[in-house]
């Protein structure tokens, strides 16, 4: 990622790179000490940045029942899979589902109280929706928590109910499921909150990924990811993004006690503007396909809170990273952004020296994508939509024209836009090349090219899970190339994505992950040589 043509060996020190070159230029630097790897020719790039994740919940979902279309293709083999584990927990204890779709399952509906009674109606049953903005519950949930036809619709949150206005057992956003699922009960702490985090850190190291962005950190959270670092087993750099509701926004200050390294480090702060696409609660400047009239959607933050939470963290120093699914949930976005540049006197990132980010902007406009550059503005994009949702959005909720340039990479590359592609896990798994194979060939679920103009080159693409995803942290200093002076951060692979059929992308084994020069990861053991004529280091 460095433009260093013929370059086929590098040296490290001290967990850096301290030289880029020939086999011969840098064979000529090793000492009696010096170990060298051979690679035999195989693929070498940085190591890939993940700008968008939730390692603790990742981790977290592994423990619960797979409510996944690929586990439990129908409600009844959900309900059946809900009853086993129900019988195998103690009384009183949860029943747990994560990654439920409802345009998937083959009632293509959502779950209701009567279906998740019949897997157990004595004990709490909670199924996630696999976008993370909804959750399904039993009545016990219902009636525990107070919740019943004359229950209002929180700001910014959504209780489904029947013909009736009667409660399904559904609720979208996060104020609406805070009513029945509170913070403590959605989060373990302790060991088991470490415990999720290390199975996270796993997953990402056999993926290739070297660091992270965690995209909403509470204080447990915060004491997990410092009990990990403080025992060494946090083995991949992680970048923290509070959540401006947890946290206040400002309680993680590098002035103010927080511990900062180079393998933890604050981000900045995470609002959560708008909803999802496929539960209709993005906010959208033209109604849903499947809804019509002048169902649009809803923010989950009002406008003029948001513009308050924006010029806070701006004022503050602190960079924002602003949930955007909906094309509308982005112009205000950048409403807010822009007022708080204008109210700091500085009218984007080259005189501000700070620059916000969107994330997901699955329906982001041309004119949309123009302001951004103009703001100063970056992306990170999440284009595993086209795969996973992509014939939906055509076909159901946005219609042909606006579902079929979903994640318009190509449009924000040619922009000049900073940018990152991600993979928003739990939402969808870490693989950045599947990520990237995604970016370039922008293939459905069902086998469709969705959107071929916003295809992008190979080399692009990798840019964004390493050199641009760098950028967009502001941490092009010390990752995202192999160059001296950086992070020894790299991945090994099997094959070149720059150079291999890019159908075959998302194919390529991922052999080794090395950071900071210590191997993280391997599938096969890297074979060390002797130097053939030692020098003096």
């Amino acid at each position: 990622m460095t433009g260093a043509d013929g370059a086929t060996a590098f040296a490290i020190s001290n967990g850096r790179f301290v030289a880029v070159g020939t086999d011969s230029e840098i064979r000529a630097l090793g000492g009696p000490g010096t170990e060298i790897v051979d690679l035999r020719g195989r693929t070498v790039l940085p190591g890939f940045i993940e700008t968008h994740v939730h390692p603790h919940m990742s981790g977290m979902n592994g423990t619960t029942v797979d409510a996944g279309v690929d586990s439990c293709p129908d409600i009844g083999t959900l309900v059946e899979a809900l009853s086993t584990r129900a019988a195998t927990t103690a009384a009183g204890l949860p029943v747990v589902a994560s990654g439920f779709d409802d345009s998937l399952v083959a009632e293509d509906r959502g779950l209701t109280v009567d279906d998740l009674d019949r897997a157990a109606g004595d004990r709490p049953v909670v199924v996630r929706h696999l976008s993370g903005h909804g959750v399904y519950v039993n009545s016990f949930m219902l009636r525990s928590n107070g919740i019943d036809h004359s229950t209002p619709d929180p700001e910014g949150g959504v209780i489904v109910r029947d013909a009736s206005g009667n409660p399904t057992g559904e609720f979208r956003e996060i104020p609406a499921m805070r009513l029945v699922v509170g913070p403590g009960e959605s989060m373990p702490s302790g060991d088991d909150l470490d415990a999720a985090l290390r199975y996270a850190l796993e997953k990402m190291a056999s993926a290739g990924v070297t660091s992270f962005h965690d995209m909403f950190v509470t204080p447990p959270m915060i004491e997990s990811y410092r009990r990990l670092r403080d025992s060494g087993e946090l083995t991949l750099r992680g970048r923290l993004y509070a959540g401006f509701g947890t946290l206040d926004g400002f309680a993680v200050d590098t002035d103010g006690g927080w511990d900062a390294d180079d393998f933890l480090g604050v981000g900045g702060v995470k609002l959560i503007s708008d909803g999802s696409i496929q539960l209709h609660t993005g906010a959208l400047s033209e109604p849903y396909h499947d809804l019509g009239e002048c169902h649009c959607g809803e923010m989950a933050i009002p406008s003029s809170d948001l513009d308050e939470m924006v010029a806070r963290c701006h004022g503050a120093g602190r960079q924002v990273a602003i949930h955007t699914n909906g094309d509308r949930a982005i112009d205000l976005a950048l409403d807010a952004i822009e007022k708080a540049f204008a109210a700091s006197g500085s009218a984007g990132l080259p005189h501000a020296g700070l620059q916000h980010r969107l994330e997901h902007v699955q329906t982001i406009r041309e004119d949309q994508i123009q302001r951004m550059r103009e703001l100063g503005v970056a992306a990170s994009v999440f284009v595993n939509h086209v795969y996973y949702w992509g014939d939906r959005h055509r076909d159901r909720f946005l219609g042909p024209e606006r579902g079929s340039r979903i994640s318009p990479v190509a449009s924000i590359a040619a922009a000049e836009v900073p940018f990152a592609l991600h993979c928003d896990s739990p939402v969808t798994p870490v693989d950045p090349l599947f990520t990237i194979h995604t970016a370039v060939n922008r293939i459905t679920r069902e086998g469709d090219v969705l959107g071929p103009q916003q295809r992008v080159e190979a080399l692009t693409a990798v840019g964004g899970y390493t050199a641009s995803a760098a950028r967009i942290g502001g941490e092009s200093d010390v990752k995202g190339s192999i160059r001296p002076g950086l992070f020894a951060d790299f991945v090994v692979l099997g094959d070149d994505p720059l150079t291999c059929d890019p159908l075959a992308i998302k194919d390529i084994p991922v052999l080794a992950t090395v950071v900071g020069g210590d191997v993280v990861y391997a599938a096969e053991r890297l074979s060390c040589v002797s130097p053939a004529s030692p020098v003096s280091p």
